[in-house]
């Protein structure tokens, strides 16, 4: 009976034996990774600078003469034409000033001819000794003072139109109508009611931006050659940009900031740019020939420096420094770093170290971005 016992437990050991255990994992011998051709492009040198909009004119629409408010002809916000009727202040005051101005030179005018005659027809009577030199010089005396008289009429007349010409208010350019501070019926042009609104121009517009005052030898070098080009991006709106040309430099760069304003000015015929708007400036400042271009995503951080991975001939892979010209789309240009036709890893770059091996998928040529986007400039 023992003898069977031992048999039984003999033949359920080597049963179990049987049974598979699981296998430990192992190190894989290769990490994979995709992979990418270094390329060479010409590179713009455009750098981007915040900035906002400004209108290149504005006026304020005043009251010149007191008097009711008696029609607004376009509403508030509307876009006028040159010249356009915008407000009419009750006119009948001053068309009757106008009426008694020239009543008054009417009169002033007929005394100065008579005054003249009578002293044109008393001069041979001086010379012939039958009046008096005081007499006639007493004439004379009449005569200027009835020219003078007539003077004062005529430009007090000239005033008068003036007052009734300001009770029509237009727009001097084409622009954009704010809102309005009085309305029909009320007493403008006093000293608290004069203004009235405002207009703004649209098209073109202006951009303003400040660079580093030490950008400025670059700046000068381009205008040198020709007019400096520039895009500007409605802020927060990528897709929404006009090109332009710089048209002033400040002739004076701030102490506080040392910065030197500039100003593009920029086609706006949808009026979508407003004045005031934020906007990014991105100034052409030339091309780099032949510049390496690698995809972003081959880029990684170690300290302070950026890498990429390149791929040897025997599948493994090194890290090389890198130097960032400028980032444009999905690339990134270089001033240092790998050679045109090296194959670098830009997927699978965070398992590897120096001398792993890779299992290398086939490389995929880049397509350099067609737009540049914008690179943020250096602040002072």
């Amino acid at each position: 009976m023992k003898s069977f016992h031992i048999a039984f437990t003999a033949a359920l050991l080597a049963l179990a034996g049987c049974e598979q255990q699981p296998a430990l994992p192992t190190r894989p011998t290769t990490v994979p990774v995709r992979t990418a051709k270094v390329t060479t492009q010409s590179v713009s040198l455009a750098v981007a600078y915040p900035g906002f909009t400004v209108s290149p004119r504005t006026v304020e629409i005043d009251a010149r003469v007191e008097g009711f408010l008696l029609r607004q002809e376009v509403p508030d916000g509307s876009v006028t034409k040159a010249d356009q009727v915008i407000y009419k202040i009750d006119a009948r005051p001053f068309e009757a000033q106008v009426a008694a101005t020239q009543g008054q030179l009417a009169t002033a005018m007929a005394q100065r001819d008579y005054a003249k005659k009578e002293m044109e027809r008393n001069a041979p009577l001086v010379k012939a000794n039958a009046i008096s030199q005081q007499s006639f010089d007493q004439l004379v005396a009449n005569y200027q003072e009835a020219e003078g008289r007539t003077l004062t009429a005529q430009a007090n007349l000239t005033t008068a139109q003036l007052n009734l010409s300001w009770c029509t208010m237009a727009a001097p350019f084409p622009g954009l109508l704010g809102a309005s501070q009085f309305f029909e019926g009320a007493l403008v042009g006093t000293p608290s009611t004069v203004n009235l609104n405002s207009l703004v121009q649209l098209d073109p517009m202006w951009a303003q931006f400040s660079p580093a005052a030490s950008d400025w030898p670059k700046f000068a070098a381009r205008m040198a050659a020709g007019p400096l080009t520039a895009t500007v991006t409605y802020g927060g709106n990528p897709t929404l940009t006009e090109s332009g040309k710089i048209v002033f430099v400040d002739n004076t760069a701030s102490t506080n900031t040392a910065t030197l304003m500039m100003r593009v000015e920029f086609a706006n015929p949808t009026t979508l740019f407003r004045p005031g708007t934020y906007c990014d400036v991105e100034v052409a400042l030339g091309e780099v020939p032949n510049t390496i271009v690698v995809p972003k995503e081959a880029l990684y951080a170690r300290d302070a420096d950026l890498f990429v991975w390149r791929v040897k001939t025997d599948d493994t892979v090194e890290c090389v420094k890198v130097t960032v010209l400028r980032k444009f789309g999905e690339y990134m240009a270089l001033t240092s770093g790998p050679s045109p036709g090296d194959t670098i890893v830009v997927e699978g770059i965070q398992r590897l170290k120096q001398g792993s091996k890779i299992a290398v998928a086939p490389p995929v040529a880049p397509t350099p971005a067609k737009t540049p986007a914008k690179t943020p400039a250096k602040t002072p």
